[in-house]
C-alpha cells in the first residue's frame, strides 16, 4: 500500500508537465506573424497583345501567417489579366498589377504593345508616324505611315480614297489613278526596303527588293487603314508570301501624321 501511494505524486506530476508542453505548443503554434512587404518579378513588364507572362508575387517575411490574405488583380483587365500566376496581354495600353495583404500593398507595371510579325519573329510597335500628301491645299491625295518597333518596320502608301478599304495584294487596283502606285513594304533600320509589293492600277502586284529588282514572288492577303471613331487609327496588315513568309500587323491608336506639303 505505502509504495503505491509514493507513486501517485510522480503521476500527477508528469501529467501537469504534459498539459503545460501542449499549451506551449499551441501558444507558439498560435502565434500570428503579418506580412509586412510584397514583392513582384518581374516588377516593370512589356508584353505583346496575347502574349502570357509568368509573374512571381512574394510575401515578406517568409513565415507570415497571414498570407491567405495575399490577392492580386490588374488595374486596368481590359488592357492586362492576372490569372494564375500569369500576366496576359489584351490590348495596347498601360496597366498595374496590384498586390494586397492587409494593409500591405505593391504594384508592378505591365506595358502591352500591338505587334507586328514577320516570320516567326515578333516586334512591338512602339511608333506609329507618316505623312498625309496633299493634291492642292486641304485635299489628301494620299498616306505614308510607318509602324516601328525601332529597328523593324512595316511601311504602307494608301490613296485618299482608300482609307478604311481592305487592299488585296494579290490584284491590281482599280481605283488607283494611271500614274499612281500603292506599296505595302518591310523595312529594315536602314530605311532600304527589304521586300516591296507594289500594286498599280491595271497590272498584277508586283514585288521587289532594296534594289529595284523584281522577284519571283507572289503574295496573298491584305493590308487596311482606317479611321474609328474612340480608336484613332486602325491598320490591319496579313499577307502571305510564296516564299513561305508571312506578314502581319494589328495596331489601334493615334498616328503622328505630318503635312507631306502640296503635291
Amino acid at each position: 500500500m505505502s509504495s503505491t501511494f509514493k507513486q501517485q505524486p510522480s503521476i500527477r506530476l508528469l501529467a501537469f508537465s504534459a498539459i503545460i508542453a501542449l499549451a506551449a505548443s499551441c501558444s507558439k503554434s498560435e502565434k500570428t506573424v503579418p506580412v509586412t512587404g510584397i514583392e513582384f518579378k518581374p516588377d516593370k513588364m512589356e508584353i505583346f497583345v496575347g502574349q502570357s507572362l509568368p509573374v512571381t508575387v512574394t510575401t515578406v517575411p517568409q513565415n507570415a501567417t497571414n498570407t491567405g490574405d495575399l490577392q492580386v488583380n490588374s488595374s486596368k483587365p481590359d488592357i492586362a489579366t492576372f490569372e494564375n500566376g500569369k500576366v496576359t496581354g489584351v490590348k495596347a495600353g498601360t496597366a498595374n498589377l496590384v498586390a494586397t495583404c492587409g494593409a500591405v500593398r505593391n504594384t508592378a507595371s505591365v506595358k502591352v504593345f500591338w505587334t507586328m510579325t514577320k516570320g516567326s519573329l515578333s516586334y512591338p510597335i512602339k511608333k506609329a508616324s507618316g505623312y498625309k500628301v496633299y493634291d492642292s491645299p486641304g485635299v489628301i491625295r494620299y498616306y505614308e505611315v510607318d509602324f516601328t518597333d525601332g529597328t523593324e518596320h512595316f511601311r504602307m502608301m494608301l490613296n485618299h480614297s482608300d482609307l478604311g478599304k481592305k487592299i488585296d495584294v494579290s490584284k491590281p487596283l482599280a481605283s488607283l489613278d494611271e500614274f499612281d502606285t500603292c506599296f505595302l513594304c518591310s523595312v529594315r533600320n536602314n530605311n532600304d526596303n527589304d521586300i516591296t509589293i507594289y500594286l498599280s492600277r491595271d497590272n498584277d502586284p508586283v514585288i521587289r527588293n532594296e534594289m529595284w529588282e523584281t522577284l519571283p514572288i507572289t503574295a496573298t492577303g491584305y493590308f487596311s487603314l482606317e479611321q474609328v471613331t474612340g480608336k484613332g487609327y486602325v491598320a490591319n496588315i496579313d499577307v502571305s508570301l510564296s516564299n513561305g513568309q508571312k506578314w502581319k500587323l494589328y495596331y489601334e491608336g493615334p498616328l503622328s501624321l505630318e503635312n507631306g506639303g502640296d503635291y
